[in-house]
């Protein structure tokens, strides 16, 4: 009977702690497969699985590609489909420690715990993807991130990335503290991209009822913008 507790114990703890790198919901954790049925998913994780589905198409195909706030990882594997290498950064030392061993026998995939305000990278990378982030960046430090980025990127490098369009600052999401900058639209985005010294492609946007990636803006929840490092 103690061996069976003892069992159930070890992978009730192990279950837990898969169960919580999704932090109340603020990071989505989904398992990496080749085929993901989106039928097994919840409406946050649809939308998510898109965004990192559209980011692989528009990624440099075979360049070195960041994935910078990876979160759970299951997305710098899917960008890893057409890299030669992926570097996912988060924030969280526990969920880059659990993405490791999840991970582990990927070879085109490394994983680090960086505060991305403090990164050092210099024409690294030919592609760049950060998923909700700038919400959670004081707005008086998102120029050093897009700096950062930018820095980090190659010439003519990519920037892929996305945040909640026009988020209220309400009380439940200043309660929850997981976002410090709101109401984030397209000039915003447009200034803070310019003085980095990127230069806005496209904007496109995504709700969570169809959870479509389109040109369009139709009552968004998310904006998705698509960026370059422009030439000197």
């Amino acid at each position: 009977m103690n061996a069976l507790v003892k069992f159930i114990k070890k992978h009730l703890i192990k279950y837990n702690i898969i169960k919580t790198l999704s932090d109340k919901g603020e990071r989505v954790d989904i398992s990496y497969k080749k085929n993901i049925n989106e039928n097994d998913l919840d409406i946050y994780q649809k939308s998510h699985l898109r965004r990192y589905l559209f980011a692989r198409q528009h990624i440099r195909q075979g360049g070195i590609t960041g994935d910078f706030a990876c979160g759970t990882g299951y997305g710098s594997l899917i960008l890893s489909e057409h890299s030669a290498r992926v570097t996912g950064i988060d924030i969280n030392k526990k969920t880059i420690a659990a993405i490791k061993k999840r991970y582990a026998s990927s070879n085109k995939v490394e994983f680090l715990n960086k505060n991305l305000l403090s990164i050092e990278y210099e024409n690294i990378f030919d592609s760049i993807v950060s998923f909700e982030t700038l919400e959670h960046i004081a707005e008086e430090q998102l120029p050093l991130y897009f700096n950062k980025i930018a820095k980090a990127l190659k010439l003519n490098g990519v920037f892929i990335f996305s945040t909640p369009y026009m988020q209220e600052k309400s009380e439940n999401a200043l309660k929850y503290g997981f976002h410090l900058t709101f109401y984030i639209d397209e000039t915003k985005i447009d200034g803070w991209l310019k003085n980095a010294g990127l230069k806005t492609e496209e904007f496109y946007y995504q709700d969570y009822k169809t959870h479509v990636i389109v040109k369009e803006k139709n009552n968004p929840d998310f904006v998705i913008g698509i960026a370059r490092k422009r030439s000197i």
